[in-house]
């Protein structure tokens, strides 16, 4: 069962500081970490609204002016946690396409990262629950170019793993020809569909199991796209297990 405790694990993702860093690099990094780990927390247990930089400043006991030192406003705040919760997803999903054993079929990729960013929610609700409501919400949360930018080149970056997996997979004659992006952001808005259902899935399990039910969903759409049922299978057999629910 996932934790329901809203503190927010120190993940590789936040500014980590090079090796040789100063001492006061280090020293900014990790207070920098706390902030951020503060805010995931916020976020939590108010929501977006209920961030605020007077709130933040009073959990990490810092004075208004010593916060502003570290992020100059809510949209930058908001910038740098969307890109740390981005950075380590990308970083699951790497490790999820690292464990696939030699030879198996290039769709095993896609479900793969399938399972990858929903054991990624599942280990972490309150980060990805994060990345649920920036996308949600209706209003344009990063007007400004310099906190939108770096915030969508993270967004990228991270579904460029399934993009190319995707387009090895119809090279390679597993699917059919078709746009690699836009099959893409089907697969994602599968995935990310689901995942609200998990809270649901606790009292009803055998109903609304969200592992099944992605894995199900990716391969009906693989098969949509070409892929046949025995290569499917074969795809499925060569995912390693997930933390948060194994592969079905």
């Amino acid at each position: 069962m996932v934790s329901d405790d809203p503190r927010p694990r120190r993940d590789h993702a936040a500014a980590s500081p090079a090796r040789g860093a100063t001492p006061r690099a280090r020293r900014h990094d990790a207070a920098l970490h706390r902030i951020l780990d503060q805010a995931t927390a916020l976020v939590a247990a108010h929501g977006l609204d209920g961030l605020s930089m007077a709130r933040l400043a009073d959990a990490v006991d810092y004075t208004p002016g010593a916060l502003y030192r570290y992020v100059d406003s809510k949209d930058a705040l908001l910038s740098l946690l969307v890109q740390r919760v981005l950075g380590d997803v990308a970083a699951a999903l790497a490790a999820a396409l690292a464990a696939l054993p030699p030879g198996a079929p290039v769709i095993a990729r896609v479900l793969a990262l399938v399972d990858a960013y929903r054991a990624f929610a599942a280990r972490e609700p309150h980060r990805a629950g994060l990345l649920a409501l920036t996308i949600a919400e209706p209003r344009v949360l990063l007007v400004r170019a310099e906190h939108a930018a770096p915030a969508a080149t993270a967004a990228v970056a991270a579904l460029r793993p399934l993009a190319e997996a995707l387009a090895a997979a119809a090279d390679a004659g597993e699917l059919t020809a078709g746009s690699p992006v836009d099959r893409a952001v089907c697969v994602f808005a599968l995935v990310q569909g689901l995942l609200p259902l998990t809270k649901l899935g606790r009292v009803a399990p055998a109903a609304l199991d969200v592992a099944r039910l992605a894995a199900d969903g990716a391969c009906a759409l693989l098969v949509g796209w070409g892929a046949t049922p025995t290569l499917v299978e074969a795809a499925r057999a060569a995912r390693a297990p997930q933390p948060g629910g194994s592969p079905s």
